[in-house]
């Protein structure tokens, strides 16, 4: 059974204009691209801002949020008080000092801050009092109270226009308060029939309760009354990868995959965006729509050394296996910063190196293969989390049937046996060896998968492990094996009483198979043992011919 699958790629017929590289930040409006995660465009155009306008603090607390909403704490802090000693618009500053310090736990220190900030805001400036509302609501100790207060000053300032209003439903949300939340932006969407803001907070109350066809509805008629709110697009992404998940329906993803081009396309150039949609598509397995990407945007990111990554990812998963060593080979020579490699990137490493020197009949070189192990494993002895994170990546491959790949995967995250998966690890090596083994990669593949379920055996005895070993020896077929693999049945329908799951139907096949085949290997050495297996078998299903046939011939 060849599990692995190798996807096509389609080839591109449009290809950008390299000359368009470097001026696609040019005149574009900071806070839209600030607004849709597009920092890389916002710090350019502010950084020429502040070559000619050095005065202006507005302008260092925007760069300060950006530092701030990418975790650079150190660089939010330098722009909010450089904006300090400015002489204009000086004390929005104060705002940002006191996000930063509510993330840290300064509670006093940043509503003195809050405080200073709000003093002397011009006439009708409602956002930065939902800006600290917002802050109070996320911190890493939400304080909800002090949200509904700045959120109340805000209605005071404006209460015609729906962003105060929301923002109370906004803070039900965060509490999990679904149904409060779900009220306000229904009372929202009433006061204010043509703002599209409401409704798509109602769809997004819709999702988070796992409403998705509710969720999809209201943002499809969103954009049936304006195709061109960008956001809409964006959220229908998440829905449909989110309710894809839930329904197990690959189709929906596709779905997904479609409208997130569609807000991508729509909100311009940027290699932030670019990134973005490159990790949507890694998450929810879109390869093909990834490579698409990937060599559309080869041409205008030139800059951007992220793409080696994934275009690596995209060549391994669409059977490119030369390409994809090439490029991530190239990716960890750019990458100067070593701890912002992540476990899947040494992953791709060693598997692109190993698919690249296949042999022609399938298999493996040995020495080639233990090589590439060895170098992958150095990341996990050196961080043990990576060994963790490789057991789920492991998982995932496993359960979409890529047996090879999983292998590789668990082979390395075995490395560390003081991982709490290590047990785990062992049997889904054995398990993927042997689903993979009608075209196997190692000349001795039942023999290695044998090793690593006895290991998991000897360890911790799972029935999963003994019914796999107990096929595998099947499979092995010598006299040894033959009678190793009475005993795995036999230990598989030990292990399965004692955890009192002998009576589930989903054990049923397999019960039936021990049984079966504990009678044959003993029908003609132990005749009795034989006819009790055969009799367990009708037990479970009457209408068995073989198990029949098998008792008149025994009696």
């Amino acid at each position: 059974m060849n599990k692995k699958i190798t996807l096509s790629l389609a080839l591109l017929s449009v290809i950008f204009s390299a000359s368009a590289q470097n001026d696609y930040t040019s005149g574009r409006d900071i806070d839209t691209a600030m607004k849709y995660g597009q920092y890389d465009v916002a710090k350019k155009e502010l950084y020429k801002l502040l070559r000619t306008q050095p005065n202006e603090g507005n302008h260092y607390y925007r760069l300060g949020e950006i530092h701030l909403n990418e975790n650079n704490r150190d660089s939010a802090s330098y722009y909010f008080k450089q904006g300090l000693r400015t002489h204009k618009n000086v004390k929005i500053n104060n705002i940002g000092i006191g996000k930063l310090s509510l993330l840290e736990g300064k509670d006093k220190e940043a509503k003195s801050k809050f405080n200073a900030g709000t003093q002397e805001l011009k006439a009708g400036d409602f956002q930065t009092f939902l800006e600290i509302a917002n802050a109070y609501t996320f911190a890493p100790k939400p304080d909800y109270d002090a949200a509904l207060e700045f959120v109340g000053a805000s209605l005071i300032v404006n209460k015609d226009t729906p962003e105060p209003h929301i923002a109370r439903g906004d803070i039900y949300f965060a509490e999990k308060r679904f149904v409060d939340a779900r009220r306000v932006y229904y009372e929202v969407s009433k006061m204010f029939p043509n703002s599209m803001l409401p409704k798509m907070k109602l769809a997004d109350v819709f999702r988070a309760g796992n409403e998705f066809e509710e969720a999809i509805k209201v943002y499809d008629e969103i954009l049936e009354k304006d195709p061109n709110y960008i956001d809409a697009y964006k959220q229908l992404a998440l829905t449909y990868a989110d309710y894809a998940r839930f329904k197990d329906d690959r189709s929906l993803v596709e779905k997904g995959s479609e409208n997130y081009f569609k807000y991508h396309n729509l909100i311009g150039e940027s290699l932030d965006s670019d990134n973005e949609l490159a990790a949507y598509l890694i998450k929810n397995k879109e390869y093909k729509g990834l490579g698409d990407l990937v060599r559309t945007k080869w041409f205008t990111r030139g800059d951007n050394f992220y793409m080696y990554r994934y275009r690596a990812i995209a060549d391994f998963q669409n059977g490119l296996f030369l390409d994809a060593k090439e490029s991530i080979n190239k990716y960890f020579d750019v990458q100067d910063k070593k701890e912002e490699i992540q476990p899947i990137d040494y992953l791709y490493k060693g598997l692109s190196e190993l698919e690249s020197s296949r042999k022609e009949d399938g298999t493996f070189d040995e020495n080639i293969y233990k090589k590439s192990i060895e170098e992958m494993s150095k990341a996990v002895k050196d961080n043990p989390k990576l060994g963790v994170a490789l057991h789920q990546l492991g998982m995932d491959l496993f359960k979409d049937e890529h047996y090879e790949q999983a292998y590789f995967v668990f082979d390395l995250a075995s490395k560390d046996e003081k991982s709490p998966y290590y047990v785990y690890d062992m049997y889904y090596k054995g398990n993927a060896l042997y689903l993979a083994s009608d075209k196997p990669m190692f000349n001795d593949q039942l023999q290695k998968a044998q090793q690593n379920l006895d290991v998991s055996m000897r360890k911790t005895p799972t029935f999963e492990a003994a019914l796999v070993s107990a096929r595998v020896n099947r499979n092995l077929n010598t006299a040894t094996s033959l009678a190793q693999m009475e005993k795995d049945y036999e230990s598989f329908v030990d292990l399965l009483n004692k955890k009192g799951m002998d009576n589930e139907p989903m054990f049923k096949d397999a019960l039936i198979e021990a049984y079966t085949m504990i009678g044959n290997y003993n029908a003609t050495s132990n005749k009795t043992k034989a006819l009790n297996n055969f009799k367990k078998v009708l037990q479970l299903d009457s209408s068995n011919v073989y198990a029949k046939r098998q008792v008149q011939a025994l009696n």
